[in-house]
């Protein structure tokens, strides 16, 4: 028998998923998507692991969101064939949602100069013991469980860091 996942069932799993250790990683994945079109992309449903993962970051935020087309949380969605963005939009919620809000302030050095075509949510990772408390950036080798894949993604446009910006990444996952 299949039963249906309600979405007070959602919402719990959300609030579960949410009291777990998270990182966001990002990776440079394939030079050869760049020159891709995003149909032609791999498929990501069987991946466990980045293709060349640079680092993870614990989030800065992970909060409950709730779609709200006044909402100050934009997140792109999607593009035209023209090239025109689609986004939607979120407000956060103080009780839990079939919605996680994730982002995460990468710092200015954090895979500095490198070139980002990946990112993926890892939740149960385990840095290694002899890391110093209160790091928050970590390289794949600084962990001793690497933890399980939740999502991922292959970017439109690949990223090139620069030590002069602090880049941030932001999505909403629905649950």
């Amino acid at each position: 028998m299949l039963t249906t996942i309600t979405n007070t069932g959602r919402a719990a799993m959300a609030k579960a998923m949410a009291a777990r250790p998270l990182f966001l990683a990002w990776g440079s994945g394939d030079p050869s998507w760049d020159a891709m079109q995003k149909e032609d992309l791999p498929s990501l449903v069987n991946a466990q692991a980045l293709v060349n993962e640079l680092g993870r970051r614990k989030p800065s935020v992970v909060a409950f969101c709730t779609p709200d087309d006044a909402g100050s949380i934009v997140i792109p969605v999607a593009s035209t064939e023209e090239g025109d963005l689609q986004t939607a939009r979120y407000s956060l919620s103080d009780v839990p949602t079939p919605y996680l809000y994730i982002r995460a302030d990468y710092d200015f050095e954090d895979a500095a100069n490198a070139v980002v075509r990946e990112i993926a949510l890892y939740m149960d990772c385990k840095p290694k013991e002899d890391r110093p408390a209160g790091q928050l950036y970590f390289t794949p080798d600084q962990f001793s469980d690497a933890g399980m894949m939740f999502c991922a993604q292959i970017l439109d446009k690949p990223v090139n860091r620069s030590v002069s910006v602090r880049q941030s990444v932001e999505f909403v996952q629905p649950i």
